[in-house]
């Protein structure tokens, strides 16, 4: 009897164990135990910072010029996965170790909006309240790669993400909270530097006469077909498009397949509306040729409103960048190559 009672308690508790329930942990928290595990095998010494990112290396310099968000920073960066492959990188010197350098590609800080909804929160927990001059290195969780924002980590790790760890390095070489006043700035600068001083003619717009035109009171008629030869710089002097073989070739940015050689321009009764190879043009190029006369050469510079804005153009021009344009109004070649045949 005693033997048939104690078989009936265990049959009693192999039922109930069979019907518990089992908890599972989330995706996250299996995450963050394997980068915990990850951390202390690799960076035992690394610290915790903000809603979980691992700060694992930094040189913090002294200043008063600080990164608060929300700001503007200038940042040069590398991002690369935990082992160190690189995914990303705004570094000339790490580009070349690892073959994928571009001549003609920019390279050099790039503008980050640091603000909510602009970047991921673990980068911005990384940078905030870091000084200009300073650098760090920090492994960002893929949970706080996100956009979103909560008041807790846990809230944090709630956020349903396929994204894996990564590592950030960042330098931070300048930091504002008006990037327009900061490109202002800078064309001050450069003018000041290069242009001999001259002032803006419209704001963020610059113009300087290279060489004389024929008749600097010929205006061109709204109906005028021109032809230009012309080469867009940024302001640290490096080119990325131009009309000239040889200036192409002079900064790592000719193309084989490209036809160099004075391009056509259509002026209008505005300077927005005017057209080269029948294509509309930024208005910096087009305030340029505004201010320009028949066989004229001249300087434009202006900052990004008038040129590319806060995204840029592809690899050769960052976003938030200012322009400079030397453009020289010519013959018509089919004209001049009519006169050499007669």
């Amino acid at each position: 009897m005693k033997s048939r009672f104690a078989l009936i308690l265990l049959c009693t508790a192999l039922a109930a164990g069979s019907c518990a329930v089992k908890e599972e942990t989330t995706a996250n928290e299996d995450a963050k135990m394997y980068l915990e595990a990850w951390m202390q095998t690799h960076h035992p010494d690394a610290r915790k910072q903000g809603m979980g990112i691992y700060v694992i290396d930094e040189d913090i310099v002294e200043g008063d010029k600080t990164v608060d968000v929300p700001c503007y920073a200038m940042v040069t960066y590398t991002v690369t996965d935990l082992e160190w492959n690189v995914s990303s990188t705004s570094d000339s010197t790490v580009a070349k170790q690892i073959g994928t350098y571009g001549k003609p590609n920019y390279y050099g800080p790039v503008v980050w909006t640091a603000a909510w909804g602009n970047m991921y929160k673990g980068v911005e927990d990384m940078i905030d309240g870091m000084t200009v001059g300073s650098s760090r290195t920090a492994v960002i969780p893929g949970w706080l790669q996100t956009y979103n924002r909560f008041d807790t980590e846990e809230e944090y790790m709630k956020e349903v993400t396929d994204n894996s760890p990564i590592i950030y390095k960042v330098r931070i070489e300048d930091a504002t909270d008006d990037i327009i006043q900061w490109q202002i700035d800078s064309m001050k600068r450069y003018s000041a530097e290069h242009l001999g001083g001259i002032d803006t003619l419209d704001y963020g717009f610059y113009y300087k006469r290279l060489a004389e035109p024929e008749n600097d009171k010929e205006d061109f008629r709204k109906d005028t077909t021109i032809f230009i030869n012309y080469t867009g710089m940024l302001l640290n002097g490096q080119a990325f498009d131009t009309t000239l073989e040889r200036v192409a070739k002079d900064n790592n940015i000719f193309d084989a397949s490209k036809t160099y050689g004075p391009v056509e321009v259509q002026m209008s009764s505005d300077s927005l509306s005017i057209q080269l190879d029948g294509n509309d043009i930024i208005g910096g190029f087009a305030k340029t040729l505004w201010e320009m006369h028949p066989m004229e050469k001249g300087l434009g510079m202006f900052y990004s409103s008038l040129g590319y804005g806060y995204s840029g153009s592809g690899a050769l021009i960052p976003g938030y960048a200012p322009l400079i344009f030397e453009i020289e109004v010519v013959a018509d070649p089919d004209a001049e190559e009519e006169d050499e045949e007669e």
